[in-house]
């Protein structure tokens, strides 16, 4: 076995003789030309150029994404802070739960969209099927909740024998 290596290639080259006996002789094809068995002085592995002495990787480089990965989570936490106290911070419970509507309704949208990305057309079918009975789900709680507090005003109004109702005794 003869092995040629430069810095963006190495070759193993196989030859093998055998004499009339049957006897196999050594490899004769050496990369220097010299007949007789070849001794690599280094292990039979390629090398890879590679982009600096590193790797590729670069201090400066890492300094400015986790710069940024720190940026981007602190706004991301104060967006979140404000989406989810904005009733509170303005005194407006009303654009709160429209505030919590719309994001719902456009985190379904995104699940919808990365089903059909990541599953393609049945992927995207599955994730509106699991919207819908999320939604369905939601539903059906909120017409009990509806429903419970419809009862519990009933009972409440029969306790106090309608008095708002009759104008009292």
């Amino acid at each position: 076995m003869a092995v040629y290596q430069d810095n963006y290639t190495a070759m193993v080259i196989f030859a093998q003789t055998q004499t009339q006996f049957g006897v196999q002789n050594g490899n004769l094809i050496n990369p220097d030309g010299t007949e007789g068995i070849f001794e690599s002085p280094q292990p039979n592995t390629p090398k890879i150029p590679k982009e600096d002495g590193n790797g590729g990787f670069s201090f400066k480089q890492a300094k400015k994404m986790v710069v940024g990965l720190g940026v981007y989570g602190a706004v991301k936490s104060v967006a979140n802070y404000v989406k989810n106290n904005y009733g509170d911070i303005m005194q407006d419970s009303n654009a709160q739960v429209e505030i919590n509507e719309a994001m719902n309704i456009i985190q379904m949208g995104v699940n919808i969209g990365m089903g059909f990305a990541v599953g393609g057309v049945w992927g995207g079918i599955a994730s509106i099927v699991s919207t819908g009975v999320s939604v369905g789900l939601q539903t059906a709680s909120f017409q009990r909740q509806m429903h419970r507090n419809q009862v519990q005003s009933q009972v409440s109004m029969a306790r106090t024998q309608y008095a708002s109702i009759n104008g009292g005794r």
